[in-house]
């Protein structure tokens, strides 16, 4: 059986994936259209055999690691902040995002309107700004120069 798995996925899931990758993209930025900068996204590392392996195993491990560790996110002590894009496709931000922030009591909650999943995309100032707020430097970004 062994076999027939690597055969799959050295064959049939990287053309698979490869397919369906405008889909997933389209899901994810929605209802942004995925950015320009993104487009230099190296997906043909992202897609190889290895690395869907490997995010395979992190999103198969990261529901069952919340789920121990939820009834500790009151005990975290340092600044928090929850940014979440209001049209998130991916989560629902009013059971997960916001249920986080009544959890947590010193966390700051912003939902970014206009966005999707990938807020560190297409949202990349108010993203900043949020880190800033609770670093305690300047909220607002300035332009660089």
């Amino acid at each position: 059986m062994p076999l027939i798995g690597d055969l799959l996925s050295h064959t049939l899931s990287p053309l698979l994936s490869r397919a369906i990758w405008p889909l997933m993209m389209t899901k994810s930025f929605g209802p942004q259209s995925v950015p320009k900068k993104f487009e230099a996204f190296p997906k043909e590392m992202a897609l190889r055999p290895s690395q869907i392996r490997a995010s395979a195993a992190e999103s198969a491990l990261m529901v069952p690691d919340a789920f121990k560790f939820r009834n500790r996110y009151a005990d975290l002590r340092m600044p928090v902040v929850i940014i979440t894009g209001e049209q998130d496709r991916l989560i629902d931000i009013d059971t997960q995002s916001a249920r986080l922030h009544s959890e947590i009591p010193q966390s700051r909650f912003h939902r970014v309107a206009g966005n999707g999943h990938m807020i560190q995309q297409t949202a990349t100032d108010q993203v900043m700004s949020g880190i800033l707020e609770v670093a305690g430097g300047p909220t607002k970004l300035e332009a660089a120069e």
